[in-house]
């Protein structure tokens, strides 16, 4: 029986975005249904695009996403349309599953203005997909909360997690680790992420004379310029890592901060947790999904965030017990259990 024929959109693979959330799913996805599937990538041109044997756009500034709403048809009647990231092209008008992370477009927590035609875009996707896949039940309670008409189409496909296996080259991972103590924040940091919250806890620690560094990881976003130029002394940012050194890092980290204000999941709650690291996380909806009783849940109170954080550097019973409810919560997410909820979705509207 020929494999069924799914393009899907690539650009979640483009070098810029590949570590950020979806860029991680799709790379996993593809890694464990490429033999169940024939895949077929579709994006504007991008380094390295050859090696996901993705068929290609021009990059054409201000005409991408016209572009993309045509890209189906460099794919030659696929049997399965993927929307790996919100969308559906609007040519599209088959079988199709679309992947919903989260709901930024429409809830505006990022602070940025997102031009009503892209507004609308999404919610054309959702009326037109045959399944969607929520990365998350509190985002998939978002969706039905504000579409109540998608009920019975919504279904949730709970990311997974790579073990914090060593690195290839451990010595190269670990160098340069700091010294004193640290804990860490990973990520693209955007308005949502909470940055002034983290600096207002590391400021504290450090008038109280706790020697204990704030690392900060990833890119981040234009709007903090000002907040970290007036950053407290213990403050490090340290740009965007390979994944190895990211892993050396949680596993040598006091805790993980994770103040973010809104997620359709949540990643690196499980990284950390999978480095045997502990998480201090902010008390919403989604930590408390994902978290699952392992992470820490403060309110948004920088004085609450650096007594925890003494706490962990005071008693290394506390993170023993929360590095066993880490190992514990991990169980519940695995990429394998992700791929087979989308197996079955592109088979059942494939066919």
């Amino acid at each position: 029986m020929a494999r069924l024929r799914v393009a899907y959109d690539a650009r979640p693979l483009k070098p810029q975005s590949r570590h950020w959330g979806p860029g991680v799913f799709v790379e996993n996805m593809l890694a464990r249904l490429g033999n169940d599937f024939q895949f077929l990538g579709l994006a504007q041109s991008f380094r390295d695009s050859r090696r996901w044997q993705v068929r290609s756009w021009p990059a054409i500034p201000k005409l991408n996403s016209i572009l993309f709403e045509a890209s189906p048809l460099l794919a030659k009647r696929p049997d399965v349309y993927w929307g790996t990231n919100d969308f559906i092209p609007h040519s599209w008008n088959g079988p199709s599953v679309l992947t919903v992370h989260d709901l930024l477009i429409l809830n505006n927590m990022d602070g940025e203005t997102f031009a009503r035609f892209f507004g609308w875009r999404f919610r054309s996707s959702l009326r037109r997909a045959s399944v969607v896949l929520a990365d998350s039940r509190t985002t998939a309670n978002d969706l039905l909360a504000r579409f109540p008409e998608l009920r019975g189409k919504v279904e949730v496909a709970l990311l997974g997690v790579a073990a914090g296996a060593p690195a290839a080259n451990a010595d190269a991972a670990s160098e340069g680790l700091p010294d004193a103590p640290y804990v860490i924040m990973l990520g693209a940091h955007r308005p949502r992420k909470n940055l002034g919250l983290a600096l207002s806890a590391a400021a504290r620690l450090m008038d109280q004379g706790i020697k204990i560094q704030l690392l900060i990881t990833g890119d981040i976003h234009p709007s903090f310029a000002g907040l970290l130029r007036r950053r407290p002394d213990n403050v490090r940012t340290v740009g965007v890592l390979p994944t190895e050194k990211v892993i050396s890092l949680l596993r040598g980290a006091t805790a993980l901060f994770f103040p973010s204000r809104y997620e359709g999941f949540g990643l690196p709650l499980l990284e950390a947790m999978a480095a045997a690291c502990p998480v201090l996380a902010l008390d919403t909806p989604i930590n408390r999904e994902i978290g699952g009783g392992a992470a820490w849940l403060l309110p948004e109170d920088p004085a609450e965030w650096a007594k925890a954080c003494k706490a962990l550097m005071t008693s290394p019973s506390i993170r023993v017990e929360m590095r066993e409810k880490g190992f514990e919560n991990l169980t519940r997410f695995s990429w394998e259990q992700t791929a087979a909820v989308y197996h079955e979705a592109f088979t059942d509207v494939g066919c």
